[in-house]
């Protein structure tokens, strides 16, 4: 409790509140014998030091392991991704383009976002087709399955002409692209 709180403090609280600020008296024999005790098991706290070099590779040890757990962290979330590779594994992967569009025509912008751009609502802004109704991109993708939803005006929207997906963690409605080869 804070000084400044006692105010706040009636009837029997108040009262208690000098009485728990005292200190317990302590007879002189028995605070002697709690420290001989205690120096004889050796249980009385010790300062270490350790030298500028070893203080130097301890750091350096816990640097290596923080670093070896954020490189397997990533390296895990990298094999989950949900891009197919093709069949020969030494070659890049083929990209096969994929038409979007979406009529939004009070919408003053629009953009694709989904498992191919993580989700990036600035990396793909589509562009108003020349009827002033829809709006357009085309991309190139890997083979593979995909979730993805439209950004109109700052509103994520499903595509009204692919398969629903399951929403995602946040409760947004997301479609469904399968990307396959030939």
């Amino acid at each position: 409790m804070r000084d400044h709180d006692e105010d706040d403090l009636s009837g029997p609280l108040a009262d208690a509140l000098p009485l728990l600020r005292e200190l317990p008296d302590v007879r002189a024999e028995w605070r002697a014998g709690v420290l001989r005790e205690a120096a004889q098991s050796g249980r009385l706290a010790r300062r270490v030091s350790v030298s500028l070099p070893w203080a130097i590779a301890a750091g350096l040890m816990c640097a290596m392991a923080g670093g070896g757990g954020v490189f397997l962290a990533t390296r895990d979330r990298a094999a989950t991704r949900p891009m197919t590779a093709v069949a020969d594994s030494h070659a890049s992967p083929a990209l096969l383009p994929v038409r979007f569009s979406v009529v939004a025509p009070q919408a003053g912008r629009v953009s694709i976002v989904g498992d191919f751009n993580h989700w990036n609502p600035t990396t793909l802004p589509m562009r108003r087709s020349a009827d002033g109704q829809t709006w357009e991109v085309e991309i190139k993708v890997p083979v593979g399955r995909y979730s993805y939803a439209f950004l109109i005006d700052g509103a994520f929207a499903p595509d009204p002409a692919a398969p629903r997906g399951s929403g995602d963690d946040f409760g947004r409605p997301n479609s469904v692209l399968m990307v396959r080869g030939s």
